[in-house]
């Protein structure tokens, strides 16, 4: 997918082109890729068919896309909790835990991201494989890499990475807020109650994992 397609799609967020791509990622979430149907989406959008078309190609164009916008907007959001005077020195306490906040309030104020990614977990296959080796990894190295050199134990790159897929794993399965975990904790982790204790709790795990051995 050109990347300015999605690029004009952020610069105008009023635009035909952003409101398709926001229809795309709500029926995506829901339905996955194969379930999903272009005509599906060009009808959440309020927009015809050939519109659809002319705006992002096809059903993989928009695929690829909302994968993208996600990714770039969680790695700025990690880039953004780190102040540039300590790049070069293990990360503070506080550092850790505006980065694991914005993290999950995010993940938090955005249902269809962890849905997303739930999904893609399940869904992968090589048709549209591109994903995880253009968008996906990358994004998860730069995780990794962030942890492993600002990471008070100063982890192993191997180490990093396990370190970020369990943190990322734990949280995504949270997200998903499902009527069994609801049962289980005795409401929906975005409630008023719940949410500042799971909060506290996620930024806790990452303090432990992080622990020097």
């Amino acid at each position: 997918m050109p990347r300015t397609a999605l690029k004009k799609a952020r610069e105008a967020p009023s635009s035909t082109k952003a409101r398709i791509l926001a229809a795309a990622e709500e029926v995506f979430a829901s339905k996955g890729f194969e379930g999903a149907s272009t005509r599906e989406i060009a009808a959440a959008a309020g927009v015809n068919i050939s519109s659809l078309h002319y705006h992002w190609e096809s059903k993989e164009t928009l695929y690829f896309a909302v994968f993208e916008d996600i990714y770039d907007r969680l790695v700025d959001l990690v880039r953004s909790s780190i102040p540039e005077s300590t790049l070069d020195q293990p990360a503070s306490r506080t550092i850790i835990d505006d980065a694991m906040g914005l993290l999950f309030d995010f993940f938090a104020e955005h249902p269809n991201v962890p849905k997303l990614l739930v999904r893609r977990l399940l869904e992968a296959d090589t048709s549209t494989s591109e994903i995880e080796r253009d968008i996906l990894l990358p994004a998860w190295r730069n995780f990794a890499l962030w942890t492993a050199e600002h990471g008070k134990s100063r982890l192993s790159e191997l180490d990093a990475r396990m370190f970020m897929l369990t943190v990322h794993s734990v949280m995504l399965l949270y997200m998903l807020d499902s009527q069994p975990f609801v049962a289980l904790l005795g409401n929906s982790i975005r409630s008023a109650e719940l949410r500042p204790q799971l909060r506290d709790h996620m930024t806790r795990l990452v303090h432990s994992l992080l622990r020097p051995r």
